[in-house]
């Protein structure tokens, strides 16, 4: 921890020497950017973060403090992180690609692709995975390590909930969500990953594994108590929290979640067919990996007050409405948080507004953190509501 808080206390030097904006005059953003960072990564002891941001179309991008503490290596948009659940996000346009090329059907089921499933897993479909309403659990027990133990595991499983009722947080469904687009195209999920977004955006070729050549751009993960964390390898579920990402890389993947001029078709209808809202649950619309939250100005303060709740109870939540005709909202925020061992990460994207950000962040912090810091940044900046200092970061 003290190796932590030293580098904390030269954070100022950090913002001023590698903060970088792409607009050649004054930063207009930079204020509320650099108070909200600054604040917490003091109060939760972060040794780096990278910011992306765009608003009105304008991307900028921030960096402060350190990837490699010990090193005084700093954080630049060459930086990798693990960007955890985010990756479920990637999975789902990959699904929604398949579905666009009409090799895939979100109504199909799982065991058209999966075979030799228990008859147990007969009505779950692809969107019930991709949505969470699948009856499959958070994951599988710690013993279960390998494919082979999944599949004894499997066979004895039998569902709490039937699919579609319940909202289940689940690592486990969108695995197997991982397994159905292995299998119906015949390449594992980094060739699909790497051919079908990293591609097309023109991103780093960094996947589930950091290759030897960018490895020194890797950050060092610490955990929630400020101790050094392993890199992430998640051999049973990828598709679900394994992939990795360089700050100028989530740029790109950002102007795409926003749908920004010039991004792929490819990329661009699939994007939105992932945000629209497929389920209604109590609080907000489920997306394919997305959740997506409607607000008026009068309500939109209530966004800015988050709990933690989710880090702990992933669910059930019962499922208020199968929405036959999911729509796409360009008015609603939409987002994401992840979150690895020694890594959190954050992407909010508001569309109307051509705005966004992703804050990543080298240490595992509490859910509410980033996400309060995103969504005051993005409203604040785009005009949408009057900070309240209560639910500061």
């Amino acid at each position: 921890m003290r190796i932590v808080a030293k580098f904390i206390s030269i954070m100022t030097f950090a913002l001023v020497s590698f903060g970088v904006y792409a607009a050649s005059v004054p930063d207009p953003n930079a204020d509320t950017v650099n108070q909200t960072m600054t604040t917490l990564m003091a109060q939760n002891q972060v040794p780096g973060v990278a910011v992306e941001l765009y608003v009105d179309g304008k991307p900028y991008s921030y960096y402060y403090g350190y990837a490699k503490p010990q090193k005084k290596v700093p954080v630049n948009e060459k930086t990798i992180f693990e960007i955890g659940s985010i990756s479920k996000v990637m999975t789902s346009i990959l699904l929604a690609q398949e579905v666009d090329f009409a090799k895939m059907g979100l109504n199909d089921s799982l065991d058209k692709y999966v075979k030799h499933l228990p008859d147990s897993f007969d009505d779950i479909s692809l969107q019930d995975l991709a949505t969470h309403t699948s009856g499959l659990p958070f994951n599988v027990p710690d013993d279960v390590v390998t494919r082979s133990q999944f599949k004894k595991y499997l066979a004895a499983w039998s569902p709490e909930y039937n699919s579609g009722e319940q909202w289940v947080y689940s690592n486990m469904g969108i695995g197997m969500l991982g397994y159905a687009l292995e299998h119906a195209s015949h390449r594992g999920y980094d060739q699909l990953y790497r051919k079908h977004i990293l591609s097309p955006l023109g991103m780093q070729p960094i996947g589930l594994v950091v290759p030897g050549w960018l490895q020194n751009n890797y950050a060092q993960g610490y955990d929630k108590d400020g101790n050094p964390a392993p890199h992430t390898a998640i051999k049973l579920f990828p598709a679900a929290g394994d992939v990795k990402a360089s700050a100028g890389d989530m740029r790109r993947f950002l102007a795409a979640a926003i749908g920004l001029p010039g991004t792929p078709q490819r990329i661009l209808y699939p994007m939105r067919m992932t945000q629209a809202g497929y389920v209604k649950l109590p609080d907000c619309l489920q997306g394919l990996g997305w959740q997506i939250h409607q607000f008026t100005p009068e309500n939109a303060a209530s966004l800015l007050i988050v709990s933690d709740e989710n880090d702990k109870d992933k669910g059930p939540v019962a499922v208020q409405e199968q929405l036959e005709k999911p729509l796409f909202y360009s008015n609603a925020l939409i987002d994401k948080t992840g979150g690895t061992e020694g890594f959190r990460a954050y992407i909010a994207v508001l569309p109307d507004k051509k705005s966004g950000v992703v804050i990543l962040a080298n240490k595992f912090i509490p859910r509410s953190v980033i996400v309060s810091a995103g969504r005051q940044i993005l409203f604040k900046l785009n005009h949408i509501t009057q900070q309240d200092k209560t639910n500061a970061a």
